[in-house]
C-alpha cells in the first residue's frame, strides 16, 4: 500500500516550488544553480514515476540474459534483425524518454 503523496509527487511538489518560487527572484550563478537543481528533481521524480515501466523494458531487454552477455551477442552480430530485440530497445527508449526528455504539456 503506497502513502499519497508519492515520492515523486513530493519531489515535484519541491521542484515546483523552486521553480516557480525562488527562481524568479534570482540572478546570475544563483539562478543558474537553482534551475540546475529545479531539473535535477524534476528527471529523479519522473524516473520514480517510471520506475515500473523502467524494471519491465530492461527485463524485457535482458531476456534472461546479463548486459554483457547481450552487449557481446550485439556486437557479434547474432542479434541483428532480431524483433524481439528492436522492440524491447524501443520500449526502453521510450520510457528514457519520458524521464530524461519530457514532453511539454499541451495547453
Amino acid at each position: 500500500m503506497r502513502d499519497d503523496p508519492s515520492g515523486a509527487d513530493l519531489i515535484e511538489a519541491a521542484r515546483r516550488a523552486l521553480a516557480e518560487e525562488v527562481v524568479p527572484g534570482l540572478t546570475g550563478r544563483p539562478r543558474y544553480v537553482a534551475l540546475m537543481v529545479a531539473n535535477a528533481l524534476g528527471i529523479a521524480a519522473r524516473e520514480i514515476g517510471e520506475g515500473d515501466g523502467l524494471a519491465a523494458a530492461e527485463a524485457d531487454l535482458l531476456a534472461g540474459e546479463g548486459a554483457d552477455a547481450l552487449v557481446r551477442a550485439i556486437r557479434a552480430g547474432r542479434r541483428d534483425a532480431d524483433p524481439a530485440l528492436h522492440a524491447a530497445l524501443s520500449a526502453k527508449a521510450d520510457v528514457a524518454s519520458r524521464i530524461w526528455k519530457p514532453r511539454p504539456p499541451v495547453k
